[in-house]
């Protein structure tokens, strides 16, 4: 069996005296898709942060594409961190950079990269290429609407070719049609450069998406795995969160049967759409 890109062991984290994760186990293999459920404030972004060491647990470890980087010093993590692509909330683009600046940004700071300045153009102008933003290299994100800053973000996390993608929340804040358009391009992520990916959200479109769609690079979209009312399981895990603990950690379809009050409230079910419907809240009709 492979050996875990990521790792939780009973980790624990406290902010003075107020404990705010407990005893989160769970780990995350090649090719694996986690989706984070949970209320504000439940621990699902702390979990990110950890999982790149910008915070360290005070109980248990934390394993990452192989290494105990529990207690390791900063100077130690730059080089597994060129391995993760990161989406942070809203984006989290340099304002006084411009898109191709923002996007190159992880290349010109990896210790150890090689990459000339040739190389760095090409792969930024590719990046943004995939996301459909390849016309915007020298725009400021003040002049992108939220959702292309959102793939502009997704461009800069996936520059670097990363083996594990994190994303904090990549929809918060969009309507429907942005929301979907964004979802399609993580799925798109994950389907051609084989990344694994943990995803944080509140919106249980998002994960039933990751779960469900493929992505078809003929027609450049996204089309469903598995007729409606089956389950595609597409290697995709739901894990919910509540008050620092993980509570409920499963396929759609034990999600969807759990009847726990807590877990059930972040289910949303949707029947199928009739043939020609269109896009609902982040579903499409096959």
């Amino acid at each position: 069996m492979a050996e875990p890109i990521l790792e939780y062991s009973n980790v624990g984290l406290s902010f003075d005296d107020k404990r705010v994760l407990s005893g989160v186990s769970f780990s995350v293999l090649p090719g694996d898709t986690y989706i984070l459920l949970g209320a504000a404030g439940s621990g699902k972004t702390l979990l990110l942060k950890l999982a790149i060491s910008l915070l360290q647990c005070d109980e248990g470890s934390i394993r990452l594409l192989g290494r105990d980087i529990t207690r390791l010093r900063e100077s130690e993590m730059f080089d597994l961190r060129a391995e993760v692509g990161i989406l942070f909330q809203e984006g989290g683009l340099f304002d006084s950079l411009t898109i191709a600046e923002n996007v190159g940004y992880p290349l010109r700071n990896q210790k150890n990269s090689n990459t000339n300045e040739d190389q760095i153009e090409a792969r930024v102008k590719a990046s943004l290429d995939f996301v459909e933003l390849g016309h915007t290299l020298d725009k400021f994100p003040s002049e992108l609407s939220g959702g292309m800053r959102r793939r502009v973000g997704i461009a800069r996390a996936s520059v670097t070719n990363p083996k594990l993608s994190l994303y904090d929340s990549p929809t918060a804040g969009l309507d429907p049609i942005t929301a979907h358009t964004i979802m399609s391009l993580i799925v798109k992520e994950r389907e051609i450069r084989h990344t694994t990916t943990v995803l944080v959200t509140h919106r249980y479109q998002d994960g039933a998406m990751m779960a469900n769609y493929r992505w078809d690079k003929n027609r450049n979209t996204v089309y469903r795995a598995a007729p409606w009312g089956e389950y595609a399981n597409l290697r995709t895990t739901f894990l919910v969160m509540n008050e620092g603990r993980n509570v409920f950690r499963g396929t759609q379809q034990e999600l969807e049967a759990c009847r726990d009050p807590y877990v059930s409230q972040f289910v949303l079910r949707q029947p199928a759409p009739k043939p020609g419907a269109e896009l609902y809240q982040g579903y499409l009709p096959a």
